[in-house]
């Protein structure tokens, strides 16, 4: 339940007093002294617990490597937590949700691993609560991490009741320090999964409520810890007193500097970044990217008065030197070896904001068991796909082409149902036919065909957007197929279903007729230019790439209230399996093109 802002102020302040039994009465004024603490955070993991490939630019040469893994978070906080005074250890939600080390062990294998990290405080992301409470008490159980989050309450009767408290005050140096905990609100409520019986209140008024409460207990330096994103964040930052650190997750975004621009790493924000708040005190957002790539390390000094200064900001890259691959002549990648490898790893070594090869024992240890137990159980059943095959893969990703299925790729719109049945609020959803690699064949399917199937680790994101600019989506998703890049952009979709005409050089007039479906009446209707959609598609089209081109021009326009979910594509596929465990196969593509013979090669 997500409650309006007018109720924010009591209930908030009231339900997180029986959370954590803090009274907030006002205590008489006391000296202050000056110290320095050091925040090392991640957020966002999301169940990466194995390092993962990344593209960097390194001495003129796009190289392969691999980033992040817990055991490398791990290793390196140990490193930092014996190097700088008054470590702090944070993690800013969103642990679960993204591997098969989610998908088969339910979040016990992310406790394990942070649990092994000591780190001193978690608050929770909006994908905690996609299994709902119970999953979300799968997590916490075995966590030894306290949890903080001020407004997310829970009703008294909720399995969730008492499960974390709003906000902590720990003492360094003898000076008290408050850390309070936020979760992104919208996000949960509308994409994920919590229970009726969880409260969620406006992340802005519960900041400056907790804020002004701890203030009246005499406290002047203040952290928060917040899975709110970096724009509301920012808001945050600019719009509540009191606040100085804000430490962010649910973004993504990697806050760098110039090395790692230099690497052509994607650096959203300098590393980290600096605003007023309304009584013009400073005040520090960052966040570390995601899926365990980053360790931020930030050295912090508080005055005697509560403001707080920088004495050192360094986003850890967790880089790996086993891999350092390029193109040879052949355009293969290989790795490199002897002076080449030599100059790249000097390269990386002098750089302050990489970090080689760091690894913790005990952490190894842990993942090694998760690993053989997730290699074995990825070879279970989910799920039996009966009647027909449906043909994918990048021989039939356009209808009626030479040597193509006359449907096309029923597989591509397969994948686009799963989508269609996880974002449950869409209209309908949009999906690419080079993002589905094989054909989808009737029998067992297991864990590890989900990603075999689906490989590149895509995300949901939605869409609100008129009905003509879906019909435009469309457009340039065959231009891009048929004339000007690849085939895979041909696009074919759950919830809408279209007729088109290949006709050559006939950009943006190629649809003859476009339906969607009523999700009320179950019936087809046509497309209402002037009417708004909810409109899911993965993440890597929603961008603007393969040709998607008026996608690309939404993705940064607030009107259109672009969304990254960050719910993987394989997982929408698992779930869709456990909820059709007999599912019989599609025999249509959802889509009638007409392939011109002018355009088929000449015999």
């Amino acid at each position: 339940m997500f409650l309006s802002k007018k109720s924010v102020t009591f209930a908030v302040s009231a339900l997180a007093m029986l959370c954590s039994g803090a009274t907030f009465a006002k205590e008489a004024p006391q000296a202050h002294k000056a110290v320095e603490l050091s925040i090392l955070h991640i957020n966002d993991h999301h169940s990466y617990l194995e390092p993962h490939e990344a593209r960097i630019n390194l001495n003129g040469q796009q190289t392969k490597v691999d980033i992040g893994g817990f055991s490398a978070v791990n290793g390196k906080l140990y490193e930092l937590r014996k190097k700088y005074k008054n470590p702090l250890v944070l993690h800013a939600g969103d642990a679960i949700t993204g591997t098969l080390y989610f998908t088969l062990f339910g979040g016990s294998a992310d406790a394990a691993v942070m649990n092994a990290g000591n780190f001193h405080y978690f608050t929770l992301g909006n994908h905690e609560f996609d299994a709902g409470n119970e999953g979300l008490l799968k997590l916490l159980e075995p966590l030894k991490i306290p949890v903080l989050s001020a407004n997310v309450i829970p009703d008294k009767n909720s399995i969730l009741y008492n499960k974390w408290k709003p906000y902590d005050i720990f003492t360094v140096d003898g000076e008290k320090i408050a850390i309070i905990g936020l979760d992104t609100v919208n996000k949960t409520v509308n994409s994920s999964s919590p229970g009726k019986d969880v409260k969620f209140y406006d992340e802005i008024a519960t900041a400056q409520i907790m804020a002004n409460a701890l203030k009246q207990q005499g406290i002047n330096k203040i952290i928060l810890l917040s899975h709110a994103g970096s724009e509301k964040n920012i808001e945050i930052a600019q719009k509540v007193n009191d606040i100085d650190v804000i430490v962010t997750g649910d973004s993504h975004y990697l806050y760098g500097n110039d090395e790692l621009r230099g690497l052509k790493l994607p650096v959203i924000y300098e590393y980290p970044l600096e605003f007023k708040n309304p009584n013009g005190e400073p005040v520090f957002v960052m966040e570390g990217w995601a899926y365990s790539a980053v360790v931020g390390d930030l050295g912090v000094k508080f005055s005697p008065e509560g403001i707080a200064s920088i004495t050192r900001k360094i986003p850890h890259v967790l880089m790996s030197s086993h891999k350092l691959q390029v193109k040879n002549a052949e355009g293969k990648w290989t790795e490199l070896t002897g002076d080449e490898r030599k100059k790249a790893l000097d390269t990386l070594k002098s750089m302050k904001s990489i970090s080689l090869d760091d690894h913790d024992a005990k952490t190894d240890m842990l993942i090694s068991k998760y690993k053989s137990e997730k290699d074995r159980l990825a070879q279970e059943i989910v799920g039996v796909i009966t009647g027909s095959a449906m043909p994918g893969g990048s021989a039939n990703r356009i209808p009626n082409k030479a040597g193509s299925n006359p449907e096309g790729s029923i597989a591509t719109r397969f994948i686009a149902e799963t989508m269609y049945n996880e974002l449950k609020t869409v209209d309908l959803t949009i999906q690419n036919a080079g993002g589905v690699r094989a054909d989808i064949l009737p029998g067992n399917v297991t864990f590890n065909d989900a990603y075999t199937f689906l490989p590149f680790g895509n995300t949901l994101y939605t869409y609100k957007m008129e009905g003509s600019l879906v019909k435009q989506v469309l457009e340039d998703a065959m231009q891009f197929a048929l004339v000007d890049g690849s085939t895979g952009a041909f696009p074919y979709g759950a919830g809408i279903r279209y007729e088109a005409n290949e006709t050559p050089n006939a950009e943006g007039k190629r649809l003859v007729s476009v339906e969607v479906l009523n999700k009320q009446t179950q019936q087809w209707e046509p497309i209402d230019d002037n009417k708004r959609y909810l409109v899911g598609t993965n993440a890597y089209v929603a961008s603007g790439k393969d040709g998607y081109k008026t996608f690309g021009k939404l993705f940064n326009d607030p009107k259109y209230e672009g969304v990254d979910t960050y719910l993987p594509d394989a997982e929408s596929f698992i779930k869709f399996m456990k909820k059709h465990p007999h599912f019989e196969a599609y025999t249509s593509s959802n889509v009638k093109f007409n392939a011109s013979t002018d355009a088929l090669p000449k015999k």
